[in-house]
């Protein structure tokens, strides 16, 4: 017998194996749960957002045996590809569904549709809304809040109503500053969102005055983007979809 096949025979069989997979296995059996989850309430939004994770999940080279990647892998900034895909999905229907009435009614300009890594924002200039000074909706501005709730009403996400002014002091006697202004009109909306049935326990609201201006105060059309009502939908985080689909995080 020789010294190599005697040393390849005393080599320790590996037992480990099973453990790679084990993991493949556990990682798609989350991700089923993921779609199973996702597919539970039948809405035209969520049916989209289904469709996109069911093409990430398959199209995974774990499924293909080409390099061991999980589709439920994480990312560097914590955020799973297939949440990344869902959130993606709902921003592209979200934008067309806004985009479309704009453009029907005239109202690009008043409308606008931005994201960062944590929601979706919905702006809406004071123009449309309300009058200089106050808080009450103008005329005409309900079909374009009605039309924002039927988008909300079909989402299961947080949703914060935020008002917005520019840097100019307020000169109202109901309102002693943009504080007490951009707070009623926050309030105004989230007002009309419940009555037009999106559900209260989403929704809360947030009066930011001048702090948090989207351009220039410098100039009056810079001052005209920020007084603004943002209705803000909140993605939910991996941590908030983990509970959810745990059975101690389902409601009775």
């Amino acid at each position: 017998m020789s010294r190599t096949k005697a040393s390849d025979e005393l080599k320790p069989e590996n037992h480990d194996r099973w453990i790679v997979s084990y993991a493949d296995m556990v990682t798609l059996l989350f991700a089923l749960f993921v779609v199973l989850y996702a597919t539970s309430d039948a809405n035209p939004v969520k049916l989209q957002q289904v469709k996109s994770s069911i093409n990430q999940a398959f199209d995974a080279g774990v499924l293909k045996g080409s390099s061991g990647t999980s589709p439920i892998s994480t990312s560097g900034a914590g955020i799973t590809p297939s949440m990344l895909d869902l959130q993606a999905a709902a921003l592209t229907s979200i934008k067309k569904t806004v985009g479309d009435f704009a453009q029907k009614t005239n109202l690009q300009n008043s409308i606008q549709v931005r994201s960062d890594v944590n929601s979706i924002t919905i702006s809406l200039s004071d123009n449309l809304l309300f009058d200089s000074g106050e808080a009450t909706l103008k005329p005409g501005s309900q079909a374009a809040l009605t039309q924002v709730a039927q988008i909300l009403k079909g989402l299961p996400n947080t949703i914060r109503i935020e008002g917005h002014t520019d840097n100019v002091p307020v000169n109202s006697p109901d309102y002693v500053t943009n504080w007490e202004l951009s707070a009623a009109r926050a309030s105004t909306v989230l007002r009309f969102l419940i009555d037009a049935g999106v559900p209260s326990s989403r929704l809360y609201l947030a009066g930011y005055a001048e702090t948090k201006p989207v351009a220039d105060n410098s100039t009056a059309e810079g001052r005209a983007l920020n007084r603004r009502a943002d209705i803000v939908i909140v993605y939910p985080t991996q941590a908030d979809l983990q509970q959810s689909l745990s059975p101690m995080g389902k409601n009775p």
